[in-house]
């Protein structure tokens, strides 16, 4: 019976001191001094090891790790095929890729996905090829403060729903059980999201991306133009002509208001020129 009042009495206190889970528990310490029985009952005794949520250790630095790369070569497909074996040898694949062939030039866009402990095995690899580099850049962003601040706030919400399922278990009112439902649905929200943006950083410092251009110019060769018949010429011709007729005609309908507005100006002065003739007297002699 003491315990029901202590967890009922620890629910009651929690429900009115937060309005949103950003602001419950935010010090554990808190949590203990109010209902300590509570603690002990959710740890599984007084005398177990208490483990205090936000204390994050990260074992190394994060840092997203992305280059670009433009090189010059001359013959572009021999290059694009000797950089698959680069690819295999560093565990990279191709994230998406173009091409733009023309008469002055043969593009490849490739946009690359590495390990990030191969990226500057792989663009090593990309310097011996024959051709040359004319633009190369390695960027880091370190992440490691987002990440750690992430991974604790994630701690601490995991450990504040438990604690809220532990609650909504003595919960006796339709109302409280309510209030702890609801506080649980945002919770589970928020996991939600940070465990998504975790996932996001965690695939970005563990692969890097190479934005990689080669490019080969060609000498421009003048192609003369396909010369055609004599008949083809004047089905083309009459063709054309046809087309123009008809658009023509097309044109002349879409200005329809411009004609009726001409044809009734055109009627009106007809008719006000008999009315004038009919009222004018003849002239003497006439």
């Amino acid at each position: 019976m003491k315990s029901y009042f202590l967890s009922a009495g620890y629910m009651l206190w929690i429900l009115a001191c937060s309005s949103s889970p950003n602001n419950f528990g935010r010090d554990a310490d808190n949590t203990k001094a109010v209902a300590p029985s509570m603690e002990e009952n959710l740890s599984g005794g007084s005398g177990a090891a208490q483990s205090t949520p936000g204390t994050i250790q990260v074992e190394q630095q994060k840092l997203i790790r992305n280059g670009t790369m433009l090189i010059s070569v001359k013959n572009a497909a021999e290059t694009r095929s000797q950089l698959n074996i680069i690819l295999g040898k560093n565990k990279a694949y191709v994230g998406n890729e173009q091409l733009n062939n023309t008469d002055y030039e043969t593009t490849y866009g490739i946009q690359i996905r590495v390990p990030a402990n191969n990226l500057d095995s792989l663009v090593a690899g990309i310097e011996s090829l024959s051709g040359t580099v004319t633009f190369k850049s390695i960027e880091a962003k370190d992440v490691t403060e987002e990440y750690i601040d992430l991974e604790s706030r994630l701690t601490n919400k995991k450990a504040y729903l438990d604690q809220y399922r532990t609650l909504l278990k003595s919960a006796r009112s339709i109302e409280d059980i309510l209030k702890v439902q609801e506080q649980i649905r945002a919770l589970e929200e928020e996991i939600e999201s940070v465990t998504g943006r975790l996932k996001y950083l965690t695939n970005q410092v563990d692969l890097s991306t190479l934005q990689l251009t080669i490019t080969e110019k060609k000498d421009y060769v003048y192609k003369q133009d396909r010369r055609i018949n004599f008949f083809e010429r004047l089905k083309e011709s009459m063709s054309s002509g046809w087309y123009a007729f008809v658009n023509f005609i097309l044109y002349l309908l879409v200005l329809w208001p411009f004609w009726i507005i001409l044809v009734g100006g055109i009627w009106l002065g007809i008719k006000l020129m008999k009315k004038k003739s009919k009222k004018d007297p003849p002239l003497p002699g006439h």
